[in-house]
């Protein structure tokens, strides 16, 4: 039986053999549809001969890689489940994850991987020979969690749940087949699998793929392949608005996506007062896919995450940790996951969809405006207090440039309040944070750590590392 995310490359192969699919200026190569479907064939029978089986589980850590596109049809051709990991992560943590999810091999950059089997291209396989591989029937991929809140599991997705997700993607941004995108998050990210893989594979959409976000070298991507499009993190737009790119933003770059991480009103509007550009507000979680996109040009100080996709119905459900007017969000669609691997009963996916832990309300115009999450509330001697309302009062405050919020342990009220600030301008002492935030706050509101940075530490997804926030509250408290 043909695979069907296969089978949808297949017509975009056979229709333009010659496209350019992903410039890698980085890899000083280009790779045509061709040079993808060839490839993959290659793969697959390199993988069938190393007795790999179907349903096995297969880790990729191999980045933002030319050869991404051909190693998943390579799997799917065989039947085998990929579970892409982000780059940078460690050959020990690689190693964790497979042993906890029984992947029957890695696919890893040939420079780290010793006593493998030469894949070709740069690229080397592992077969884990110490245990028996787990199976995963009619599954594609397994999709980490970013971990931010605990444990990272693994969402199991469909072909037809990546294929519904693509084509959904593609729809609401307006993506092209003859376009060309930037590609500069992590495609090991549901966002990025979404975005740009999928519309790579299903209708030949082209990629300018890096390695990593870099700065200096998008520009001028964008300005030697015409690109349009470029889903990008937060972090990377307030970039741009602190360092001006030589040559202005480049004019083709029009349709400029933020998702992965919260956006900021103000974020917005500098850029577009710079650049002349709006960001546009995604939302999609691992387990879901996309959920909704604003696609509209307002600039009004708000910052909605939009109407839902096609074929995606959100409903605002009640939560006793919820505040009055708001609702936990449920998500039903083509495009949820069938589950966690270690699934149990109070998960989230429930009721033919996904309870998210995230928490909004629709505005007048019936787009979803995000409030928060449930799972971050910091309980304060029984009081709950949303770090993102301390968050909102302190970057209101003069030379205050960023801040995350977060919960600390407190032997007395069970936990306290700790913040991170990036001063802007003169420098700041905690006693003006705190005199700042008790004009404005109820008492047990009130940050009593804060820790000055010079930037809040990010993951490579574009997310607050939230490990290394709680490393420096341990720090904090052992001082």
């Amino acid at each position: 039986m043909v695979n069907a995310l296969v089978s949808r490359f297949a017509d975009v192969h056979r229709e333009n053999p010659a496209r350019p699919l992903v410039h890698a200026p980085g890899e000083g190569m280009t790779v045509t549809a061709s040079d993808v479907w060839d490839r993959h064939r290659r793969y697959a029978d390199t993988l069938a001969g190393l007795d790999l089986e179907r349903d096995q589980l297969i880790i990729s850590a191999i980045g933002n890689h030319s050869e991404s596109a051909s190693l998943l049809l390579a799997c799917r051709a065989l039947g085998i489940a990929v579970m892409p990991v982000d780059a940078g992560t460690t050959f020990p943590e690689i190693h964790d994850v497979a042993t906890r999810f029984g992947a029957a091999a890695l696919v890893l950059p040939s420079d780290v991987a010793a006593s493998t089997t030469n894949l070709g291209n740069g690229l080397s396989v592992v077969v884990q020979g110490d245990a028996t591989p787990a199976r995963y029937p009619d599954i594609a991929l397994l999709k980490l969690t970013s971990g931010s809140t605990g444990l990272r599991r693994a969402a199991l997705t469909t072909d037809d749940q990546l294929i519904a997700d693509g084509i959904q993607m593609a729809t609401a941004m307006r993506i092209l087949p003859a376009e060309t995108q930037i590609a500069a998050i992590p495609l090991s990210h549901s966002y990025g699998l979404s975005s740009l893989m999928m519309p790579l594979l299903l209708q030949g959409t082209a990629l300018v793929l890096r390695g990593s976000f870099v700065p200096h070298q998008l520009p001028a991507d964008a300005r030697q392949f015409g690109t349009r499009h470029f889903p990008g993190v937060p972090f990377m737009f307030q970039y741009f608005i602190d360092h001006p790119p030589a040559g202005g933003f480049p004019p083709c770059l029009t349709y400029l996506i933020s998702a992965g991480a919260r956006l900021d009103a103000d974020v917005v509007q500098k850029f577009h007062q710079q650049f002349g550009v709006k960001i546009h507000s995604f939302y999609g979680t691992t387990e879901t896919g996309g959920i909704a996109f604003d696609d509209s040009e307002d600039i009004d100080g708000s910052v909605p995450v939009g109407r839902p996709l096609s074929g995606v119905t959100i409903t605002l459900r009640p939560d006793r940790d919820v505040p009055d007017g708001c609702g936990r969000v449920h998500v039903r669609g083509p495009a949820v996951s069938n589950g966690y691997v270690d699934g149990a009963a109070d998960d989230g996916f429930a009721d033919g969809g996904f309870l998210t832990g995230d928490y909004g309300a629709f505005d007048a115009r019936g787009r979803l405006v995000l409030m928060g999450r449930v799972s971050s509330f910091v309980n304060v001697a029984g009081r709950k207090v949303q770090p993102e309302e301390v968050e909102h009062v302190l970057q209101s405050m003069p030379c205050v440039a960023d801040v995350r919020v977060l919960a600390a342990p407190d032997a007395q009220r069970g936990q306290q309040i700790a913040a991170f600030v990036v001063p802007a301008g003169r420098p700041l002492q905690a006693i003006d944070v705190r005199r700042f935030c008790a004009e404005r706050l109820a008492p047990h509101k009130i940050p009593r750590i804060v820790v000055f940075l010079k930037s809040i530490p990010l993951t490579s997804r574009g997310k607050t590392d939230r490990a290394a926030l709680e490393e420096l509250i341990r720090r904090h408290a052992s001082e």
